[in-house]
């Protein structure tokens, strides 16, 4: 199947092109913006503000070189606040009162569980630019652009067996109401991949004290650790416990500058990123996200890379759609796309004709240093391919 290459200079190119004249611009007989939806967690327990301001930059990027066919995309965010009730309303005010092709960006904790009927049965496709629950990665409307919690724990896993050479990998997780299943689907693929088990796992970690936790990997012999606790509590537990020869792997929410100071120097700990690390904005493919969030004064997180991802894919098959751009049309140019190689990402992504899609499947790692992260050499990890 061919690629579609997206290089930080293709990605430029391909936004700047006007509209007028141009072939893969759609060429759509409807007057008006094309409005393409999003629910966002802005406020509430889980707050991804900058996402939606991310996607609306790119957009702007568009609407700034003739938009697409001469229509300008306008972006119609909602903030579900983490709340079921105003999720479900969101979704349904965007596809039925707003009328948007598409929903893209998205980077709600509840969106994916809530909605995915909605969407099947309204065939929209959403393009979630994070995406948290297993239902994101399970259901034939939706295609994130991040890696999520499941392909990730198996890249963790991979890293810390075949690439640490880690003999006694075990793994400590607080898992969230619906998702216990997707990490055990996460451990069993590791398994298959290298024929090895963990050699302890506790998928029920409490937000108490975390010292009966290492006790027990401790005990086990553990020679590398997954787990997503808290970080400061957990390190300076450890530390008490002499695991100063324990490689600890960390969730890719932990990648902050924060928890970096929080881990003693002595210490080793790892952390696998969902894109490029955005702590190192020279990375292939972080150069068009850091000028970008930087011109709009948009915090630079994961999440804003995963919003610049998702908006900037989406205009590319935007680009591809020969006729009027409609709902219809959308669903139909993202589920017959060709792959693209956006380097910010492991591995080309693509929506396709799938029941379910988790097209992200590598990560690239950091590793605590001098109270921050340090970028490692190798390149991004995709389980049983390197």
């Amino acid at each position: 199947m061919k690629r579609t290459l997206l290089t930080a200079t293709a990605v430029a190119s391909a936004l700047s092109l006007a509209a007028a004249g141009c072939q893969s611009g759609g060429g759509s007989s409807t007057k008006g913006p094309i409005k393409v939806g999003s629910v966002n967690g802005v406020t509430g327990l889980f707050q991804t503000p900058e996402v939606p301001k991310a996607v609306r930059a790119v957009f702007d990027e568009v609407n700034a070189s003739g938009g697409i066919g001469g229509r300008k995309l306008r972006l119609v965010s909602e903030d579900d606040a983490m709340d079921p009730q105003r999720s479900s309303q969101a979704a349904r005010e965007l596809i039925t009162s707003q009328g948007v092709v598409a929903l893209v960006g998205s980077s709600s904790a509840v969106d994916c569980g809530l909605n995915r009927a909605t969407y099947s049965r309204e065939k929209i496709v959403s393009i979630p630019a994070v995406g948290v629950d297993p239902t994101c990665f399970t259901s034939p409307n939706i295609a994130p652009v991040n890696p999520g919690p499941y392909a990730l724990t198996t890249a963790m896993l991979y890293y810390a067996s075949e690439k640490l050479k880690r003999a006694k990998v075990c793994v400590d997780y607080t898992v969230l109401p619906g998702s216990g299943g997707g990490i055990e689907d996460a451990i069993r693929k590791w398994t298959a991949l290298t024929g090895k088990t963990l050699a302890h796992k506790n998928l029920a970690v409490g937000t108490g004290d975390p010292t009966r936790y290492l006790v027990a990997d401790k005990a086990a012999g553990c020679q590398a650790v997954l787990y997503n606790a808290t970080v400061a509590p957990w390190f300076a537990q450890a530390r008490t416990q002499g695991m100063q020869k324990v490689d600890f792997l960390l969730a890719a929410n932990s990648y902050t500058d924060v928890n970096a100071k929080a881990i003693p120097p002595d210490m080793s700990a790892y952390v696998g990123t969902e894109w490029q690390p955005y702590t190192a904005p020279d990375l292939p493919g972080n150069e068009r996200w850091a000028k970008l969030v930087d011109a709009n004064g948009i915090q630079k997180t994961a999440f804003s890379q995963g919003a610049v991802m998702a908006a900037d894919v989406f205009v590319a098959v935007l680009r591809t759609i020969k006729g009027p751009i409609t709902r219809a049309s959308v669903t139909k140019a993202f589920k017959t796309m060709r792959p693209i190689d956006y380097p910010m990402a492991a591995n080309p992504w693509v929506f396709g004709p799938g029941s379910q899609h988790n097209p992200i499947q590598g990560t690239r790692f950091v590793k605590a240093e001098d109270h921050g992260w340090k970028v490692l050499p190798e390149g991004f990890t995709v389980p049983g391919k390197n």
